[in-house]
């Protein structure tokens, strides 16, 4: 079942007013999902032992969550992984975005699936690779995390 958009078609992120369904989803169109200035809220590590943590072949995988509020509070979460390549780390979205945003085009709902895509396009859009080692960088004393 589609349901029919009563988003405030508003493109300014400083202006741009969202408000919640009653089923607690926030529905945005994808042109006012990459105007919405997200800040970064917390990232972590996911637990690694001693051993890997000094190979050179180490994978890190955590977390990162993000938020935009106005009148509500939108989130937007992934896990992640960082993975030595040729003496530098390269870092990738890990599975699927975590949101109480749903994607609209044309005025209806997308898929979950198409949801999910639409959601990775936007982080992949985002610059969060840096702002995610910063925050693991000052959050452990030691962090294999360095960007260039």
């Amino acid at each position: 079942m589609k349901t029919q958009a009563s988003v405030q078609n508003v493109i300014e992120s400083a202006r741009y007013q969202v408000v919640p369904s009653s089923d607690g989803l926030v529905r945005l169109s994808i042109e006012q999902l990459n105007v919405l200035d997200f800040s970064h809220i917390i990232s972590g590590l996911d637990r690694i032992s001693s051993e890997e943590f000094n190979s050179d072949q180490a994978i890190f995988s955590g977390y990162t969550e993000w938020l935009f509020e106005n009148v509500c509070a939108i989130t937007l979460g992934w896990d992640w992984h960082w993975q030595w390549t040729i003496d530098r780390m390269q870092c990738q979205v890990k599975g699927l975005p975590r949101s109480n945003i749903l994607l609209q085009e044309d005025g209806f709902d997308v898929s979950p699936r198409r949801n999910d895509e639409l959601l990775l396009e936007a982080i992949n859009a985002m610059s969060w690779q840096a702002t995610t080692a910063g925050a693991i960088k000052k959050r452990y004393r030691e962090s294999p995390m360095t960007i260039d």
